[in-house]
Protein backbone atom coordinates (compact mmCIF):
# COMPACT_ATOMS: atom_id res chain seq x y z
CA UNK A 1 0.00 0.00 0.00
CA UNK A 2 1.62 3.28 -0.99
CA UNK A 3 2.08 5.87 1.77
CA UNK A 4 0.86 9.72 1.28
CA UNK A 5 2.95 12.07 1.85
CA UNK A 6 2.23 14.69 4.83
CA UNK A 7 3.42 17.84 6.31
CA UNK A 8 5.76 17.35 9.15
CA UNK A 9 4.99 18.80 12.78
CA UNK A 10 7.83 20.84 12.48
CA UNK A 11 6.86 21.88 8.46
CA UNK A 12 3.59 22.65 9.91
CA UNK A 13 5.14 25.34 12.91
CA UNK A 14 7.93 26.77 10.23
CA UNK A 15 4.62 27.65 7.75
CA UNK A 16 2.31 29.13 10.70
CA UNK A 17 5.49 31.28 12.19
CA UNK A 18 5.98 32.79 8.76
CA UNK A 19 2.27 33.28 7.93
CA UNK A 20 2.03 35.56 11.90
CA UNK A 21 5.24 37.20 10.54
CA UNK A 22 3.75 38.03 7.66
CA UNK A 23 0.69 39.28 9.35
CA UNK A 24 2.25 40.76 11.84
CA UNK A 25 4.47 43.40 8.77
CA UNK A 26 1.08 43.91 7.17
CA UNK A 27 -1.02 45.23 10.04
CA UNK A 28 2.19 47.30 11.28
CA UNK A 29 2.67 48.95 7.85
CA UNK A 30 -1.68 49.38 8.04
CA UNK A 31 -1.34 50.81 11.24
CA UNK A 32 1.62 53.18 10.60
CA UNK A 33 -0.21 54.49 7.20
CA UNK A 34 -3.53 55.01 9.01
CA UNK A 35 -1.53 57.05 11.65
CA UNK A 36 0.02 59.05 9.01
CA UNK A 37 -2.83 59.73 7.12
CA UNK A 38 -4.58 60.74 10.68
CA UNK A 39 -2.16 63.16 11.49
CA UNK A 40 -2.07 64.95 7.55
CA UNK A 41 -6.17 65.29 8.26
CA UNK A 42 -5.50 66.97 11.43
CA UNK A 43 -3.48 69.62 10.27
CA UNK A 44 -6.29 70.00 7.29
CA UNK A 45 -9.19 70.17 9.44
CA UNK A 46 -7.10 73.17 11.25
CA UNK A 47 -6.21 75.07 8.24
CA UNK A 48 -9.81 74.30 7.31
CA UNK A 49 -11.35 75.64 10.30
CA UNK A 50 -8.77 78.67 10.93
CA UNK A 51 -9.87 79.68 7.03
CA UNK A 52 -13.57 79.47 8.23
CA UNK A 53 -12.68 81.39 11.62
CA UNK A 54 -10.73 84.46 9.58
CA UNK A 55 -14.10 84.73 7.15
CA UNK A 56 -16.16 84.74 10.18
CA UNK A 57 -13.80 87.61 11.45
CA UNK A 58 -14.09 89.83 8.45
CA UNK A 59 -17.84 89.64 8.41
CA UNK A 60 -18.68 89.84 11.94
CA UNK A 61 -15.65 91.84 13.53
CA UNK A 62 -15.10 89.43 15.95
CA UNK A 63 -13.56 86.14 16.31
CA UNK A 64 -16.55 83.43 17.56
CA UNK A 65 -17.45 82.53 20.75
CA UNK A 66 -17.25 78.73 21.94
CA UNK A 67 -19.62 76.83 23.43
CA UNK A 68 -18.20 76.91 26.84
CA UNK A 69 -17.37 80.64 28.23
CA UNK A 70 -14.58 82.67 27.58
CA UNK A 71 -11.05 81.60 28.19
CA UNK A 72 -11.92 78.04 28.23
CA UNK A 73 -11.54 75.46 26.14
CA UNK A 74 -14.40 74.15 23.85
CA UNK A 75 -14.44 70.66 22.18
CA UNK A 76 -15.75 68.14 20.00
CA UNK A 77 -17.98 65.48 21.39
CA UNK A 78 -16.80 62.36 23.78
CA UNK A 79 -14.35 65.18 25.13
CA UNK A 80 -14.12 66.90 28.57
CA UNK A 81 -14.96 70.48 27.20
CA UNK A 82 -18.08 69.03 25.15
CA UNK A 83 -21.23 71.35 25.28
CA UNK A 84 -24.58 70.46 25.16
CA UNK A 85 -24.72 71.58 21.36
CA UNK A 86 -22.63 68.37 20.58
CA UNK A 87 -20.12 69.38 17.50
CA UNK A 88 -20.77 72.59 17.72
CA UNK A 89 -18.48 73.58 19.67
CA UNK A 90 -17.69 77.06 17.77
CA UNK A 91 -20.89 78.70 17.74
CA UNK A 92 -21.90 80.02 14.46
CA UNK A 93 -19.45 78.62 12.10
CA UNK A 94 -21.28 75.88 10.21
CA UNK A 95 -23.00 75.88 8.26
CA UNK A 96 -22.85 79.47 6.33
CA UNK A 97 -18.59 79.65 7.12
CA UNK A 98 -17.32 75.86 6.69
CA UNK A 99 -19.91 72.65 6.29
CA UNK A 100 -19.77 71.01 9.36
CA UNK A 101 -17.00 71.04 12.65
CA UNK A 102 -14.80 68.42 12.12
CA UNK A 103 -13.78 66.14 15.16
CA UNK A 104 -10.51 64.77 15.63
CA UNK A 105 -10.24 61.21 14.14
CA UNK A 106 -8.69 59.13 17.15
CA UNK A 107 -9.17 60.66 20.33
CA UNK A 108 -6.17 60.16 23.53
CA UNK A 109 -9.12 59.65 26.62
CA UNK A 110 -11.83 62.80 27.13
CA UNK A 111 -8.98 65.43 27.69
CA UNK A 112 -7.50 65.42 23.93
CA UNK A 113 -9.50 66.04 20.55
CA UNK A 114 -10.42 69.40 18.74
CA UNK A 115 -10.87 72.02 21.48
CA UNK A 116 -11.15 75.83 20.82
CA UNK A 117 -10.84 79.04 22.83
CA UNK A 118 -11.28 82.70 22.72
CA UNK A 119 -11.07 85.68 24.81
CA UNK A 120 -14.48 87.64 25.76
CA UNK A 121 -14.17 90.31 23.36
CA UNK A 122 -13.30 87.96 20.13
CA UNK A 123 -10.09 89.37 19.15
CA UNK A 124 -7.30 86.67 19.78
CA UNK A 125 -8.43 82.70 19.62
CA UNK A 126 -6.82 79.25 19.75
CA UNK A 127 -7.65 76.37 17.90
CA UNK A 128 -5.90 72.33 18.55
CA UNK A 129 -5.64 69.08 17.99
CA UNK A 130 -4.97 68.59 21.42
CA UNK A 131 -2.91 65.36 22.36
CA UNK A 132 -3.41 63.28 19.49
CA UNK A 133 -0.46 63.77 17.34
CA UNK A 134 0.31 60.20 16.93
CA UNK A 135 3.20 59.64 14.12
CA UNK A 136 5.94 63.23 15.37
CA UNK A 137 7.20 64.59 18.28
CA UNK A 138 6.24 68.64 17.85
CA UNK A 139 8.93 70.97 19.16
CA UNK A 140 9.26 74.50 18.53
CA UNK A 141 10.24 74.44 14.66
CA UNK A 142 6.91 73.07 14.01
CA UNK A 143 4.33 74.43 11.79
CA UNK A 144 2.18 73.19 14.03
CA UNK A 145 3.60 73.48 17.22
CA UNK A 146 1.00 74.81 20.04
CA UNK A 147 2.60 77.47 21.61
CA UNK A 148 5.18 80.38 20.47
CA UNK A 149 8.67 80.23 21.95
CA UNK A 150 11.65 82.67 21.12
CA UNK A 151 13.00 82.57 24.34
CA UNK A 152 13.49 86.64 24.05
CA UNK A 153 11.10 89.57 25.74
CA UNK A 154 9.53 90.02 22.62
CA UNK A 155 7.55 86.80 21.60
CA UNK A 156 4.41 85.09 22.93
CA UNK A 157 4.63 82.12 25.35
CA UNK A 158 8.81 83.21 26.30
CA UNK A 159 10.45 81.59 28.95
CA UNK A 160 9.72 85.19 31.01
CA UNK A 161 7.59 87.84 28.93
CA UNK A 162 7.97 91.25 29.27
CA UNK A 163 5.50 91.60 32.34
CA UNK A 164 7.47 88.44 34.23
CA UNK A 165 5.02 86.28 33.67
CA UNK A 166 6.77 83.25 33.12
CA UNK A 167 5.53 80.56 30.44
CA UNK A 168 3.81 77.65 31.57
CA UNK A 169 5.13 73.83 31.97
CA UNK A 170 2.95 72.55 29.33
CA UNK A 171 4.27 75.05 26.89
CA UNK A 172 7.83 73.74 27.38
CA UNK A 173 8.96 71.14 24.33
CA UNK A 174 9.85 68.35 26.77
CA UNK A 175 6.37 68.25 28.02
CA UNK A 176 4.24 65.73 26.80
CA UNK A 177 0.92 67.57 25.81
CA UNK A 178 3.00 69.82 23.78
CA UNK A 179 4.76 67.23 21.70
CA UNK A 180 1.30 65.45 20.97
CA UNK A 181 -0.51 68.24 19.46
CA UNK A 182 -1.57 70.71 16.81
CA UNK A 183 -2.64 74.39 16.83
CA UNK A 184 -2.83 77.26 15.20
CA UNK A 185 -4.29 80.64 16.33
CA UNK A 186 -4.96 84.32 15.68
CA UNK A 187 -5.51 87.96 16.53
CA UNK A 188 -4.16 90.00 19.31
CA UNK A 189 -6.47 91.02 22.79
CA UNK A 190 -7.96 94.79 22.41
CA UNK A 191 -8.26 95.85 26.33
CA UNK A 192 -10.19 98.99 25.22
CA UNK A 193 -10.47 100.55 28.65
CA UNK A 194 -6.14 100.39 28.66
CA UNK A 195 -5.89 102.22 25.43
CA UNK A 196 -4.51 105.66 26.68
CA UNK A 197 -2.02 104.20 29.90
CA UNK A 198 1.40 103.31 29.23
CA UNK A 199 0.66 99.96 29.94
CA UNK A 200 -1.34 98.85 27.05
CA UNK A 201 1.00 97.45 25.25
CA UNK A 202 2.20 94.75 27.86
CA UNK A 203 -1.69 94.33 28.68
CA UNK A 204 -2.10 93.74 24.87
CA UNK A 205 0.70 90.81 25.37
CA UNK A 206 -0.62 89.41 28.43
CA UNK A 207 -4.08 88.95 27.56
CA UNK A 208 -3.09 87.46 24.59
CA UNK A 209 -0.89 84.92 25.92
CA UNK A 210 -3.65 84.36 28.53
CA UNK A 211 -5.22 82.22 25.53
CA UNK A 212 -2.56 81.37 23.60
CA UNK A 213 -0.11 80.06 26.55
CA UNK A 214 -2.37 79.99 29.68
CA UNK A 215 -4.52 77.05 28.80
CA UNK A 216 -3.77 73.60 29.45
Amino acid sequence: MKKVAGFTLIEVIVVVSIVAILASVISINFNEGSAQSRDAKRQGDLRNVQSAIELYKQKEGRYPAGCRPAGQWSGQSGTAYACASGNQYIIGLAPEYIPTLPTDPKLNGDNSGYVYATNADGSTYKLMAKRTVETETVDYSHVFKSCDATHSSAGMCDSVNSLGDTKPDWCQEFDTTFQTTYAVWGGYATPTALLGSGLHLLQIERFTENIICAIP
